[in-house]
């Protein structure tokens, strides 16, 4: 058994190896956390068990973009596959087969890694037609110093994967910000004050679906123009104070493990885990990891 998980490390260092090569190639990509550019560095100078738990670190650091989430849990995956920690490698695959089931994993990820992933995926699409998303309602255009609201969606079926819906507004001339953020439903409301409606301002909304350690899953953005002509900066908040977040209420149908989904908000079961001890935990507390498809 040692020996076989010893061969398929050395598989996986090829991967690894070819991956540096594009990523030279290919130039660098958009900024990621510190930690996370870390553990990247770990996995392409092959030191695999290093950068699998470097990842996780990331992971549990938050602040992740979607594609940084997909290929940080497919790389642990891979690792934790080659190590025959199956469940693990699943919970990983399940993951990033949520959020991007096009996703592919390198040939020579080694068969195994490569078979757990096909099945993450599948399992994926027999949840439904629809995938993991979130669709931003913005006007256009709002009237300067007047309050407005924006709606976000996602569908029922994946609203429990998610913890927090976060819908933030930035200003990019006077580099204003603010932001709203609400548990996950499929359909949610936010409303923003009049001062952020400032006269001739274009203002930057994007909506993003996160989890507990606020990775974002899935992001849109859009484009809002205040009318008017922009006046002198100045007597403004910075950033208003945020809405509480409601905690989250059962659903009516019998809560949130009724759906298609076997997740609960604010973090994910891991496979053979016991559900029990996932919801009974505190939202901090919460694990990395994926869980368990409904069969």
């Amino acid at each position: 058994m040692l020996f076989r998980a010893q061969a398929s490390l050395r598989a996986v260092r090829v991967v690894a190896a070819l991956s540096l090569a594009v990523a030279l190639v290919s130039g660098p990509a958009a900024a990621a956390p510190k930690s996370f550019g870390q553990a990247d560095a770990a996995w392409h100078q092959g030191e695999l068990e290093k950068a699998k738990d470097m990842y996780e670190q990331a992971l549990a650091g938050g602040g992740l973009e979607p594609a940084d989430v997909v290929l940080a849990h497919s790389r642990v995956g891979t690792v934790k596959a080659a190590l025959n920690d199956t469940n693990g490698a699943l919970s990983s695959f399940r993951v990033a087969a949520a959020i991007d089931p096009d996703f592919e994993l390198p040939a020579e990820s080694g068969p195994k890694a490569k078979k757990l992933f096909q099945q993450a995926r599948k399992e994926a699409k027999q949840q439904g037609s629809e995938k993991l998303s979130i669709t931003l309602k913005a006007p256009d255009t709002v009237p300067a110093n007047q309050g407005f609201t924006l709606e976000t969606e996602i569908p029922p079926g994946f609203a429990v994967l998610v913890s927090e819906v976060v819908v933030a507004i930035e200003d990019p001339v006077s580099g204003k910000k603010w932001k709203r953020k609400k548990s996950a439903e499929p359909s949610l409301t936010f409303d923003f004050p009049k001062r952020v409606a400032m006269s001739g301002a274009r203002l930057k909304v994007r909506a993003s679906a996160v989890d507990a350690q606020n990775n974002a899953w899935t992001v849109t953005d859009g484009k809002i123009r205040v009318e008017g002509m922009r006046a002198s900066e100045g007597g403004m908040d910075d950033e208003p104070a945020q809405e509480p977040t409601k905690a989250p209420e059962k659903d009516k149908d019998g809560g949130f493990l009724t759906g298609p989904w076997p997740w609960i908000i604010g973090g994910a079961l891991l496979v053979g885990g016991i559900v029990t001890y996932a919801v009974t935990r505190k939202p901090d507390e919460v694990s990395v990891g994926a869980p368990a498809w409904k069969k």
